[in-house]
C-alpha cells in the first residue's frame, strides 16, 4: 500500500487567527500560571515554616536577587492584569454588551494599551 504525502489538516494552513481566539488562549495560560504561582508561594512558606528557617533568610535573598525579583513581579502583575481585564471583557460579553466585531477589537486594543502603559511605568520605576 502506497501512502501519498498529504497534509493531515489542510484547513489549518488557510485559517487566520482572530482577536477573540488569541485572547481566550492567553486568558487560559495566564489563569493556569497564576494558579501555579499561588500554589508554589504557599508551598514555599509552608516548607520554610516546616524547616524552621529564619526570617533573616527572607531579608537577605531580595538583596541578592533584586533583578530576578523584579522580573518575577512584573510577569505576575502582567498576568494578573491581563487575566483581570480579559475576565471583565468576558463578563460584559455574558451580559450582552460589546458583541459587535468593532467593539471586540476596540476593547482588546484598550486592554493591550493599558498593559503597555503598565509595563513602561513599571520598567521606568525599576530602572530609576
Amino acid at each position: 500500500m502506497f501512502f501519498k504525502n498529504r497534509p493531515l489538516s489542510p484547513h489549518l494552513s488557510i485559517y487566520t487567527s482572530q482577536f477573540t481566539s488569541i485572547y481566550s488562549i492567553w486568558h487560559r495560560i495566564t489563569g493556569i500560571s497564576l494558579i501555579f504561582f499561588i500554589y508554589f508561594t504557599i508551598l514555599i512558606f509552608k516548607l520554610s515554616s516546616f524547616l524552621i528557617l529564619n526570617y533573616n533568610v527572607f531579608l537577605i535573598l531580595p538583596k541578592i536577587y533584586l533583578w530576578f525579583q523584579n522580573c518575577i513581579f512584573l510577569n505576575i502583575a502582567l498576568f494578573f492584569l491581563y487575566h483581570l481585564f480579559n475576565g471583565l471583557r468576558h463578563l460584559f460579553w455574558d451580559l450582552g454588551f460589546n458583541l459587535f466585531v468593532k467593539n471586540l477589537k476596540y476593547t482588546s486594543k484598550i486592554s493591550t494599551l493599558i498593559l503597555l502603559i503598565f509595563i513602561l511605568s513599571t520598567l521606568l520605576k525599576i530602572t530609576l
